[in-house]
This record gives C-alpha cells, structure tokens and sequence, in this order.
C-alpha cells in the first residue's frame, strides 16, 4: 500500500568524515562520471533480459499450474466483479450494482482493461490465464526496474553485481512467484513502484551542475502517481526523497521539479476520479473509501495489531451492502473512532506498533492465500503443501536476515557521505515502506510493497560478503577494489 539518489563518494576511507570536497573526492566524481559513458546500455545487457525471463517464466509456470479464477467472499473474488463490470461498461460498482470507491481504483480498472482486451481478442473464456500471464509480465518489470536500481546507485562493476543479485532475488522470492496468480493488487503496485525507483535513482544520479534529466523525471512522476491510484500510501516516502536529494546537494531546483512533476501526474488522475465520485456519490472521495476501516481495525480498544473482525468498537450498524451513502459514513465514523482512540490511549501505540511488524514479517505465504481466495479454494494439497510452505519461509528469512544487514551496510554508506543523494532516497523509501503497517495494522501483504528494496539490500550483503571473501583469499584487481570506491 505504499512509495520513495548521487554525489562524489569519498576516496580516501580513512577522512570518514563528510566535509568540503578535496583533489581526492574531484578525481572520484570525475571517474565516476566517465564511467557511465562506456557502460554498456540496459537494453543491450543480455543479462538484464535474463533477470526478467526468469521472473517471467517462474511465474508463467505456476500460473499455468495453479491459477484460479476467484471464489469465496474476500478482496480477489470482489476485485474480479470490479474488473467485470468495468469491462462491461457499467463503471465501478459494488456488488448490489451502486457506485462504490471502497477500494482505489487502480488494480479494478486494470482488470476491466484486461477483461475487455480478452473480449476484443476472443480470449474472454480465459480470464485467468489473461490475469495470470498480464502479472507475471508486471513482475518480469519490476525484477529488470530492481536490477537497473542497483546498477545506478552503485557505480562500475560492484553495482552491476548488486543489480543483477537483486533482480535475481526478486525473481525468484517463492512467496512473490505466487502472487501473479492472486487477483490482489500487489503485482500491479510492486511493477509501478520498482520503476519510480529506477526512474528516481536514475535522476539522482546526475550532479547539480548537470541539466534535470526530464524522461526519467516524468517516468517516476508517472509511475509515483498511477501507484498512488493503487496504494496511496506510496506518497509517504516522497518527502524522504526530497530530503534525500536536499542532502546530497541536487538542490531546491531538482527537488521542486519532481514536486511539480509527481504533483501534475497525480491531479491528472485524482482530479477525474473526484468529480467522478462527486457526481454519482455526493463527495469528492480523493482516493477511496476504505481508510476508516483500515485505520479502525489497527487501532481500537482491543486490537490484536493484526487483521482481526469483526470488531464491535468499529461497527456502525451499517455496511457495504447498504448503498453508496451507508458507505461515505461508515469511512467517516470508523475514522474519527480510531482517531478518537489514539488519543485516549496514546501509552498504548509503541506496544502496539512492535506487533502490528511481527504480525507483518512474521511470515511469507500471503500469495498463496490470496490464489487460494484466502480458503475458499485449494491449489496445493499435502504433502506438497508443507514442502513449498517450508521452502518459502526458509527463503524468506535467508533474504530478510539478508536485507536488514544489507540496510545497515547501506545507512553506513550513506552516512559518511550524505552527497548520496540517489542511496539515501532509498533508504527513506524503504523505512517509509516498513511503517505503514503501523498506520493501518498488521499484515502479511502489507511488506510486499517494499520487497523491490528489501531485494535490493539484500543484494547490497551478497555482494558485500564476496568482495570480503575475495579479499581474505587474496584475490585482487579492478573488482575487487570497486566495492570499497563505491560503498563509502
């Protein structure tokens, strides 16, 4: 549900202190910013398409194997009806026919694009291979997006090696291949916001001196204010960006035209979708209609700090199935109740917010409980079941344990030179990303947002422990020193 880059390293460890830039630190920036020239470009790396085949086919795979078209009563089988009565052309609607903006409405309207695309082409009896293979095409560009983040936020070939670590965890994170078969709107969300970070990265990358760089400014405008469309928490990370950047010296310039630039994209589409819902709903709804719920389930006088119903505190008598009206109230009253709550139990937030994250990281198999219409249906039976279960969760904790270690690693880099404007954004995205749980409450699904970043850390430890190794086996050469140039 969330979003969120360069300047001279230093070239002498041992100064370890940021201050005014030195011959040593003019000659670091210069080799840096040669060494772009002779890189070879993205698109003719046969490595990066390799990263997004593989996400592609792994996902193809268990699409093929495993997909489901929804059932049961929970977020799939009522995004499927959004997407179907978007196709048909009777707009988004609940499912007794009232216009609705409960949930946002950018994962609905990308399925009724698909359902209507699948109609145009005769393909309309294949919903859910149409889903299945749309996702895992999203999921093969967020892997190439993390790949190419790497490369930029870390120069020459130390950076490459983080990129293409990353884009490989991303691919093949068992929990995230399950997921392009989920009609949830992660894999729509995860493919936009890897993109924005790439884009973004990709600016950050060029000094103060230089002119804006416009086409990646408005890809990350663009990609920022669709993913705000699917999980508007995306946008609490753009002001740690911006910080970032004012930081890393890029300026008030740079820093105000990606405001300008995310600030346009973003009235493009919320402007029409307020006078949409102001005009067949009575209130110009920016967004959706769900936060209320959202915040009342994390914060009432018994919350677990999981998702948890249903719960008396909340109930206002009234709900979805009452009509478009019952809808707008019920998001105001549960609103102000949570609201109401954390201010009269302020002692209570710091505990509660520690379980809300456990109840989030605690595990990873929310993809396949989101194919599995949450236990309305059944794709893996025993004993196949608890094998992929243990192998997801031992392949999570390898990567988790993995990013934390590479975020502290990165927060190190970043700290002795702040003038990484393009890391330091980064590494705001990725807290922003880690606290949204304690907005709302906690769940599983609520960390798949961020795992472009935790891939990406995760490569940054990857890397960082087989430059050690090769140092402790003697190894030397332009590689080999690459790491220490780039990583302070």
């Amino acid at each position: 549900m969330v979003s969120h880059v360069a300047a001279p390293n230093h070239a002498d460890a041992s100064a370890g202190a940021v201050g005014a830039p030195n011959q040593a630190t003019t000659v670091v920036r210069r080799e840096r910013t040669a060494s772009r020239s002779d890189r070879t470009p993205p698109w003719r790396d046969r490595a990066l398409w390799a990263v997004g085949g593989l996400a592609f086919a792994l996902r193809a795979a268990w699409v093929i194997a495993f997909i489901r078209i929804p059932s049961g009563l929970s977020d799939p089988i009522l995004y499927h009806s959004y997407g179907g009565g978007i196709a048909a052309g009777d707009g988004y609607r609940s499912l007794v026919g009232d216009p609705t903006a409960y949930y946002p409405p950018g994962y609905p309207y990308f399925l009724g694009g698909l359902y209507k695309l699948a109609d145009l082409l005769g393909l309309d009896s294949h919903l859910d291979l149409v889903v299945g293979m749309s996702q895992s095409l999203l999921w093969a560009v967020a892997a190439v997006a993390v790949a190419l983040t790497g490369r930029w936020a870390f120069e020459g070939p130390a950076g490459r090696r983080v990129g293409l670590v990353a884009g490989l965890v991303l691919a093949c994170w068992p929990n995230l291949v399950t997921y392009a078969a989920a009609w949830l709107s992660e894999s729509l969300f995860v493919a936009l916001f890897a993109v924005a970070i790439a884009a973004l990265t990709s600016c950050a990358r060029r000094r103060p001196h230089e002119p804006v760089a416009v086409l990646p400014l408005v890809l990350a405008a663009a990609c920022i204010s669709t993913a705000t469309m699917v999980r508007p928490q995306v946008l609490l990370g753009m002001p740690l960006v911006a910080l970032a950047w004012l930081l890393g010296g890029l300026g008030w310039r740079r820093v105000l035209a990606l405001t300008a630039a995310v600030t346009v994209a973003l009235a493009a589409l919320v402007v029409p979708w307020m006078m949409r819902n102001s005009a067949q709903m009575g209130e110009a709804v920016p967004i959706s209609t769900n936060g209320g719920d959202n915040l009342c389930i994390g914060f009432h006088p018994d919350a677990p700090g999981s998702f948890k119903l249903p719960i008396e505190y909340c109930d206002t008598g009234e709900s979805w199935g009452d009509g478009f009206e019952a809808e707008l109230r019920r998001n105001s009253e549960t609103r102000d109740r949570a609201i109401e709550h954390i201010l009269d139990e302020p002692l209570s937030l710091p505990r509660l917010s520690a379980r809300k994250l456990f109840y989030t990281f605690r595990s990873d198999d929310d993809g396949l409980a989101g194919g599995e219409s949450y236990g309305a249906d059944t794709v893996l039976t025993s004993p196949w079941r608890g094998a992929w279960l243990t192998f997801a969760h031992t392949a999570y904790a390898v990567v988790m344990v993995a990013a934390v270690a590479g975020l502290v690693l990165a927060a190190r880099m970043w700290w002795r030179d702040r003038g990484r404007a393009e890391l330091g954004a980064l590494l705001g995205l990725a807290l922003a990303g880690i606290c949204v749980p304690v907005l709302f409450f906690g769940d599983p699904r609520f960390k798949v947002p961020t795992t472009p970043l935790f891939a990406l850390f995760a490569a940054v430890t990857a890397v960082s422990l087989a430059h050690r190794l090769q140092k402790r086996s003697g190894a030397t050469g332009v590689d080999a020193g690459d790491w220490e140039s780039t990583s302070r």
